[in-house]
């Protein structure tokens, strides 16, 4: 297989359009199409056909995708990570995270990572972690700043972040606003930010079910939209969970933490990695400038702090 090779079906893979392809590469539409041919023969297999909604891959390219981006991302970086370590401070590094740090940490790390390395090219984005695993195992990842997973397959590693605890949040002026034990809340309803098959491994689950209460009936359901959360949590009478650092920072919005008796559940965050692809220089500093403004941000009273 040839780099050019692995390009044109990627490319055409993912505009499911062979002149998208092209354009992308810049090449004609026969080149792409030729150069296709040549890995398919290659590797003496099918891999794309044509349909009436233009390029879809067969058993043998859906295999071959992942493996296909994984091959040219680690590429992307190998040359990344020798022009780093030659002192040309360029390339790229992107990561995956999830609100309970965006809201946090990151901006203090972006800054810090940007005086240190203001030429390399930053991607940020929410991801959940099934996305967050799969895109860094096919490359498009570089590191992914989420909760900890408690079984991460043997390919991946994990470097902890932070410890904090989860809070209940409600608007200000909400009924229910000197509740001080979890079972004045059962009734209320609540706002779930997880699938209906992710519920039973969730904060609300265990956060209830660790004090012998019933999880409440009135469940208002919002996955992996923190943006839905919030607006209902800050101006409507549902009530959520939410991460202590992530409260105290939208609390402007008018949102409250219910000072509750009992202990809730803890919330461990951490940074994660292919154990296979050593980081580029970039990755590493993104790292370093994330851990440190996590012990900048919630090094407070109460809160454990982990350098990783």
């Amino acid at each position: 297989m040839k780099l050019q090779q692995l390009q044109a079906f990627v490319a055409a893979a993912h505009h499911k359009s062979l002149r998208a392809a092209a354009r992308e590469l810049g090449i004609t539409q026969p080149a792409v199409t030729h150069t296709i041919r040549e890995l398919e023969n290659a590797l003496n297999a099918e891999l794309m056909v044509r349909s009436v909604r233009g390029i879809e891959l067969t058993a043998c390219g859906l295999a071959l995708l992942p493996r296909a981006e994984q091959l040219l991302g680690d590429m992307q970086r190998t040359v990344e990570a020798v022009e780093q370590v030659k002192g040309e401070l360029a390339g790229k590094v992107s990561v995956g995270t999830m609100p309970s740090i965006a809201l946090t940490a990151l901006p203090r790390a972006v800054s810090a990572f940007r005086a240190a390395m203001p030429l390399v090219r930053l991607h940020l984005e929410e991801v959940t972690v099934p996305d967050a695993v799969a895109r860094l195992r096919n490359g498009s990842l570089d590191i992914a700043a989420i909760h900890h997973v408690q079984a991460l397959d043997s390919d991946l590693v994990q470097e902890p972040l932070y410890s904090t605890q989860f809070v209940v949040a409600m608007r200000a002026g909400h009924p229910l606003a000197k509740a001080r034990r979890l079972a004045d809340l059962v009734d209320a309803e609540w706002i779930v930010t997880v699938g209906a098959d992710h519920f039973p491994h969730s904060v609300m689950m265990a956060m209830f079910s660790a004090h012998g209460l019933p999880v409440p009936q009135r469940l208002l359901r919002a996955p992996s939209s923190f943006a839905v959360t919030l607006g209902l949590v800050s101006q409507t009478d549902v009530i959520g969970c939410f991460t202590r650092p992530l409260a105290a920072m939208v609390e402007p919005l008018g949102i409250r933490t219910a000072d509750i008796e009992e202990t809730l559940p803890s919330y461990d965050l951490s940074v994660i990695s292919r154990r296979d692809l050593r980081p580029t220089p970039a990755a590493a500093q993104f790292v370093s400038c994330l851990q440190r403004a996590a012990r900048e941000c919630f090094a407070t009273p109460g809160e454990h702090i982990t350098d990783g």
